[in-house]
């Protein structure tokens, strides 16, 4: 009974260092997130001036705010909460140990615009990244050389033809602090989409691709072909409102499917054929683009023909359209 006394008594004691240690650990943390606020919004200004004597400015802020952190890691916390969270201070430590990498201090590429760029401040881990997901959409067409006896291909359903880019993006800034070109390289999957205009699919005759009829089409027969993708190239500040970016892409053909819907009397039939019909496995091609504002107008050519080496058909796809990047 004593002990439990004793026990009960000195739990009550312990209450009040307790309830100081929490208080002054909430204080840590509230004073470490402003801190990492701070920070960001320092480094997101740099991307409106280009001027020495602010940059220089802002700079001193940093410094300012690095002996604040400094005075906060001395006295605001005590050692006693310091040791027993240990995880969590390794967590803090390593934060503060990830640089900015950026360009011009905005490594996402959205330059502080945007559904996710205009939360930074509310984000202090949001530029720490140098990953972000890209999205990229817009119509291709296929440019055909007539050579010999090669004939001219089925007609393309241009506005049905659709283009889809979904790709993982790293992007590395090259030079010093204030450098303004930056080095962009990933992963993607690009889905090739063409809507034929005329009743055909596509098919290998005497080895060689062949474009035949297709009795009873209901809807106009598309051609979907997919490739996994490796993007490399240059991003170019050229402004506040203006980057241009450079660069190619190679890549592995790894789907393709042929959609036919027929109509049969009363009967719909979905058609779907997986077949390579001597297109290439291979593809690799150019793309330019530039960002005016937040909007991106990007134009591809694949320099490697659609179809191995025939007598039959000699094409090209070039694509254009707009990209958007999250996170």
């Amino acid at each position: 009974m004593k002990s439990l006394t004793f026990t009960l008594l000195a739990f009550v004691l312990s209450l009040p260092i307790l309830s100081a240690q929490n208080e002054d650990r909430d204080k840590y943390e509230t004073l470490q997130y402003y801190i990492s606020s701070i920070r960001n919004d320092v480094e997101s200004a740099r991307y409106y001036t280009d001027s020495t004597k602010v940059l220089n400015l802002l700079d001193e802020i940093n410094t300012t705010v690095d002996k604040i952190d400094i005075e906060v890691e001395a006295f605001i916390v005590p050692e006693t909460v310091m040791l027993t969270e240990t995880e969590e201070t390794d967590d803090i430590v390593a934060e503060e140990e990830i640089p900015a990498e950026d360009w011009n201090n905005d490594t996402d590429g959205d330059n502080g615009r945007g559904v996710l760029g205009n939360m930074s401040k509310y984000m202090p881990f949001k530029n720490k990244s140098k990953t972000k997901f890209t999205v990229e959409v817009g119509i291709n067409s296929l440019q055909q050389t007539l050579t010999g006896a090669q004939t001219a291909g089925p007609d393309l359903n241009n506005g049905g033809s659709w283009y889809w880019d979904f790709g993982i993006q790293r992007q590395l800034r090259i030079g010093g602090h204030n450098s303004k070109v930056a080095f962009n390289y990933g992963i993607s999957y690009l889905l090739n989409r063409f809507k034929f205009e005329e009743d055909v699919r596509l098919t290998t005759i005497d080895g060689n691709p062949a474009f035949v009829p297709v009795a009873d089409a209901k809807n106009d027969p598309k051609l979907n072909i997919g490739y996994l993708t490796v993007p490399l190239g240059f991003s170019f500040k050229m402004g506040k409102k203006l980057t241009l970016n450079l660069g190619g892409y190679a890549g592995y053909r790894v789907h393709t499917v042929q959609k036919i819907k027929l109509r049969t009397g009363n009967e719909t039939i979905e058609e779907k054929r997986y077949s390579s019909n001597q297109l290439n496995n291979w593809v690799y091609g150019g793309q330019a683009s530039i960002d005016i504002n937040g909007f991106d107008i990007v134009a591809r050519y694949n320099l490697s023909p659609l179809f191995k080496d025939n007598p039959n058909f000699d094409y090209n796809t070039f694509m254009i359209g707009t990209s958007f990047s999250f996170f």
